[in-house]
């Protein structure tokens, strides 16, 4: 019988109102409900029986296995042949809980008594020499009465069960064995409001006296009238009035105890094709309008006191009509939720799913506005809803006849676009529309609508020609304004007066596209653009441009939508969220953070009486608090045509009627007509999840109190469940693991708590539940945990490690002091060797002092002796020397002299370099000026032929062997020219080293001999050659050492040898005289980089000065 029994628990008046408005109602909605079968959870979608259970969780006993709901899952217990705990048949008759928890289930092979502590099943069965056991395997039905005694119901006998002595007391009554059982026999059993025990069977109604112990049938007599109507008993229940309500394969009797009589119960159907329904009755149960509920055969209606009996059929499911049969049982849980078990299968009945209603299909499914696209929406002051419609027009719906009109583009009813994307009633009673093209009035008397503009003589042109109308105000100084796509305008009597962005004055507005406008109690008019929002004053001389939080001048996101409070405040909504303005304030915005609702696009909002905020959006509409700061998001689960309100699309009339216009219609409500789920639910544990290296474990608790998780196990889920069935995925949860951390975790809607290697010790989980409506537990709901660590991670362990820990620091603690000493020992002799080495470094440093002196004075010498280049190029004027020398001092060097008409040029890179190159060049300055200037010699060969055997003389000694046996070797690789003035001819010798000659674009390399001079045989005898080259316009000559060639650069790190030196020259010979030694010695610098300079480098260039007779 489920939850309709003499206790008169009756269902909430909403479940009853809609499903009466689902049989009724002209413009009735269809009720939607939830249908569960075995395509998503039932093992099998004939239900034969429901319970709640004192927990909360729902009981569904099916023709294949017992079921368990928690609002997420359907928990399956059946048969294991290979378990003898398990159920002893998946059919299930019926059941009941037992004042201890346990479940009793009645099956077609025995009955079960389930302990949900243990999860074991106990089943009892016939015992053919036993007459304390059940008289029959078929378990028809099991019943607590008010005493918590069990009862027990087979095809030929009731049973009570004796808990002390663990069997039961057999009662037969009257079977007859050619009255075949059926499978639609349900032999309910009920204790009425005397303690009076009733029994339902195949053969008629039998009351049992508990004094006497005997049986009292009542069967049908023909002849009777007064006779119960039909043998065959399946529903009982007590009437308001006292009386029995006997629900039999014929129909529904009326049995008055006092008078041992029966009346038959006619049911009137307000489909007479139907007469299914008013037979084969199963199920009977009072709401609390003293309607009955009636489940049958053929489905389910519904008796009103009126005597008119209603049978459901617009309920749907998925939007596809669900057609329920056999209706064997109907539950209403403690949160009103309507349940119906049915060979259909487990129907959910939401008493607040529909929450809120609204105007979207007539009675035939079919739109009532059109495409149903709301853009706005108004009730004008005769109760009529005007419906905007996006592109199909516009709908005058009188919600009491039902009339319905249509204007648009076509037709009699006419209006020039279908496009309605704003309505609006002035003061005076007009209705004006704005649309894509124009802004209309309606002319009652006429059902017509004219050119608003021009029906007041007042001249726009084209200004609303294809220039969407978003929004229309008035302020207190009846001015009437238009937020368009294309500006601000105003109708200030005959004028209108428009606003633009970009003007640059203090009548700008922050963007063109303008989407709403409003009026204060000021007479401040508020405007919001696609580029942030501003105030036009009352005077309309100046425009104030609002900030964010005082960071930005203008919003850096679209305002689509402004509302007035009635604190003054002004609530701005935004596509980045919600703000509000304190005009008595600094012009700032304040954000408003809705607390659990991730949505920013704001359509529209409204306040009501109460002063909370309803506020449509792309994903629902929005109830806000702003004294609690509680958001609280209503969708289609709470009746919503669609999530999708739409921009503008809102009203409230004088009564604080709202309405919301979406996509597929019009929600209508009362904000205080909203039912709301006060239920306080019962959270608990529905499932524990271990996991370990030795495999997973599942845990189904009941009233657990602790749990020990084994050392194995390092991970564990708890699924918690608020058990309120209204909206599941709306149940919010939090919870607390105390021994691990003293703050509550938030969960949202999630049910799942995952905790990851625990480490040894005690916690307590405390977890703490809502329903959708957010109504919390008060008290927290708490489970013992004790983490069992294995033994390398065990306390004991972790004192061992602890103690070796300590031993180690220990030990470490002697070795380290030992070696602290070892180490100051070290550091004192260190001390002593440093202490010798800074002597040493001094002495050093005296010595380096003395010797980089000598040096520096050692180049002031080689400067002297050598030529400036001043000097050089007052012999040579057309020509650069480019002079590099790697240390202080260098080894290469260069020379000149002039006598008569000839000019010598000596470049010399001497063996060596640094301080023994430096001596080797002012020995050979000398022997150099003493050859040229006393000996007179003018021949370059000559020169260096003297310069050798000088050379040779000077270092004969120090060529002699040294004590180890190495001859040293003392020489100079030169290259000598001489320029004849005179005749233009130049002579060039050369000791290891070339000579370079640039004319017509070629570059000729001139040999020199392949020995140095000083160095051509022990003796010191060499002979060198000469070469006579004529000198021509435009020649340029080059001498140089071998340094250049050498030095190691670029992004390689090669050498920059003769074939790179030769590209320079040719590529530069042209140039200018110091323009070629700028860019030589750039091209040097840049080859070198960060690299070491491997040798002196010298470098001369001369361009001869020729005589006359080339002139």
């Amino acid at each position: 019988m489920g939850l309709f029994r003499t206790d008169k628990k009756l269902l909430p008046s909403c479940v009853a109102a809609l499903l009466l408005a689902a049989a009724t109602s002209v413009f009735a909605q269809r009720v939607n409900v939830t249908l569960f079968n075995s395509d998503n959870g039932l093992p099998q979608s004939f239900v034969n029986t429901l319970i709640q259970d004192s927990v909360g969780f729902l009981w569904i006993g099916t023709q294949d296995g017992l079921c368990r709901y928690d609002g997420y899952d359907f928990v399956v217990f059946n048969n294991n042949p290979y378990d003898s705990l398990s159920l002893s048949n998946n059919y299930v008759n019926h059941l009941v809980e037992g004042v201890n928890g346990e479940l009793w289930v009645a099956t077609r092979s025995g009955l079960n008594r389930f302990n949900r502590k243990t999860g074991k099943v106990k089943v009892y069965f016939r015992e053919a020499k036993n007459p304390r056991s059940l008289s029959s395997n078929m378990i028809l039905s099991v019943y607590r009465d008010r005493s918590n005694r069990i009862w027990v119901k087979t095809i030929d006998a009731l049973h009570l069960f004796n808990p002390s002595t663990d069997d039961f007391t057999r009662f037969p009554h009257f079977n007859d064995i050619f009255n075949i059982s059926q499978t639609s026999d349900l032999s309910p059993i009920f204790e009425d409001s005397n303690e009076r025990i009733w029994v339902g069977t195949k053969d008629g109604l039998f009351y049992f006296d508990k004094e006497r112990l005997v049986f009292k049938r009542y069967s049908e007599d023909p002849a009777n009238p007064n006779s119960i109507w039909g043998n065959r008993v399946n529903a009982i229940a007590e009437g308001l009035n006292g009386k029995l309500l006997i629900g039999t394969d014929k129909g529904i009797n009326e049995f008055d105890f006092r008078t041992q009589k029966f009346r038959r119960v006619i049911l009137t159907l307000n489909d007479p094709s139907n007469k299914s329904l008013t037979t084969g009755i199963q199920f009977l149960g009072y709401d609390n309008d003293s309607s009955l509920w009636v489940g049958s055969v053929g489905g389910l209606g519904k008796l009103l006191p009126s005597g008119t009996f209603v049978k459901y059929n617009s309920i749907y499911s998925n939007n596809l009509p669900v057609n329920i049969l056999n209706v064997s049982t109907v539950l209403r849980d403690r949160t009103g939720v309507l349940w119906i078990g049915s060979q259909t299968g487990l129907v959910k009945v939401n008493p607040f799913e529909h929450r809120i209603g609204g105007y979207s299909k007539d009675p035939n499914g079919r739109n009532l506005f059109s495409n149903n696209i709301v853009a706005s929406v108004i009730e004008s002051a005769d109760g009529n809803i005007w419906v905007g419609t996006w592109g199909s027009g516009l709908h005058i719906f009188n919600p009491v006849t039902g009339e319905n009109r249509r204007y648009w583009s076509v037709g009699s009813n006419y209006i020039p676009n279908d496009f309605i994307h704003s309505l609006y009633q002035t003061r005076d009673g007009r209705v004006l529309v704005g649309t894509r093209n124009g802004v209309f009035q309606y002319l009652p008397s006429s059902r017509q609508f004219v050119d608003f503009f021009e029906r007041n003589n007042v001249y726009v042109g084209d200004l609303f020609k294809n220039n969407r109308v978003y929004s229309i105000t008035e302020d207190l100084q009846d001015r009437v304004w238009f937020a368009t796509r294309q500006g601000l305008h105003c109708l200030k009597g005959k004028n209108l007066i428009s606003f633009y962005a970009g003007r640059g004055d203090s009548l700008s507005l922050s963007g063109n596209e303008v989407y709403d406008v409003v009026a204060d109690k000021n007479g401040n008019v508020w405007v919001a653009t696609v580029s942030g929002i501003c105030k036009i004053a009352a005077d309309l001389r100046s425009i104030e441009n609002f900030s964010f939080n005082g960071n930005k001048r203008n919003l850096p996101f679209e305002v689509l939508c402004l509302y007035v409070a009635r604190n003054e405040t002004i609530w701005v909504g935004t596509t980045s969220g919600l703000f509000w303005i304190n005009p008595k304030g600094k012009n700032v915005l304040h954000s408003v953070v809705l607390r659990d609702v991730n949505i920013r696009l704001i359509n529209d909002i409204l306040e009501d009486d109460r002063g909370r905020f309803w506020i449509s959006t792309n994903k629902g509409l929005v109830l806000y608090n702003p004294l609690s700061n509680l958001a609280k998001v209503f969708n289609n689960s709470d009746g919503l045509f669609s999530n999708e309100l739409n921009l503008n699309a809102s009203f409230k009339n004088r009564n604080g009627r709202m309405y919301f216009g979406s996509i597929d219609g019009v929600n209508v409500f009362h904000p205080d007509s909203i039912p709301t789920n006060r239920v306080v639910p019962n959270v608990c544990i529905t499932h524990i999840q271990l996991y370990g290296k030795s495999g997973n474990t599942e845990i189904i608790p009941y009233q657990l109190k602790s749990l020990r998780i084994p050392d194995d196990f390092s991970n564990l889920t708890f699924t918690i469940a608020a058990l309120d069935f209204v909206q599941p995925v709306k149940n919010s949860y939090r919870y607390q693991l105390v021994g691990h951390d003293s703050r509550w975790v938030e969960l949202g809607n999630t049910n799942k708590i995952t905790f990851s290697n625990l480490s040894e010790g005690d916690y307590e989980l405390r977890i703490m539940g809502s329903n959708s409506d957010q109504v919390w537990t008060t008290e927290y709901k708490s489970l013992r945990i004790r983490a069992v660590a294995p033994w390398w991670r065990s306390r004991i362990a972790k004192w061992i490690y602890g103690v070796i820990v300590l031993i180690a620091l220990l030990v470490w603690a002697i070795r380290r002091n030992k070696h602290v000493r070892e180490i100051n020992r070290l550091l004192h002799e260190r001390e002593a060797v440093l202490e010798e080495l800074r002597l040493q470094k001094d002495e050093l440093a005296f010595k380096n002092k003395n010797i980089t002196d000598s040096i520096n004075y050692a180049k002031r010498i080689q400067e002297s002796m050598l030529p400036s280049i001043s000097r050089f190029k007052e012999f040579v004027p057309e020509s650069f020397v480019i002079f590099k020398p790697k240390d202080i001092v260098s080894g290469d060097f260069y020379w000149v002299n002039e006598t008569q008409n000839k000019t010598f040029i000596a470049v010399v890179d001497c063996t060596g370099h640094g301080v023994p190159g430096a001596f080797m060049s002012i020995i050979g300055v000398e022997l150099l000026r003493n050859i040229t200037n006393v000996e007179d010699v003018d021949d370059a060969a000559e020169i260096l032929n003297r310069l050798s055997v000088a050379i040779y003389n000077t270092f004969a000694t120090n060529n002699l062997e040294t004590t180890e046996g190495v001859k040293v070797k003392d020489g100079m690789d030169v290259s000598f020219c001489v320029i004849d003035k005179e005749y233009n001819m130049l002579q060039f010798a050369g000791a290891f080293s070339n000579l370079f000659l640039v004319r017509d674009g070629k570059l000729m390399e001139i040999k020199g001999d392949r020995y140095s001079v000083g160095m051509a045989n022990e003796l010191g005898h060499s002979q060198f050659s000469s070469y006579y080259i004529p000198i021509q316009p435009n020649d340029m000559i080059y001498m140089f050492t071998d340094g250049i060639v050498d030095q190691f650069g670029g992004p390689e790190g090669k050498k920059f040898k003769y074939r790179r030196f030769r590209h320079l020259l040719l590529s530069n010979y042209m140039k200018p005289i110091e323009l070629q030694r700028t860019s030589i010695e750039k091209a040097i610098n840049d080859w070198m980089g960060n690299l070491e300079q491997v040798d002196d480098m010298l470098i001369i260039g001369i361009k001869p000065e020729l005589s006359c007779m080339f002139n």
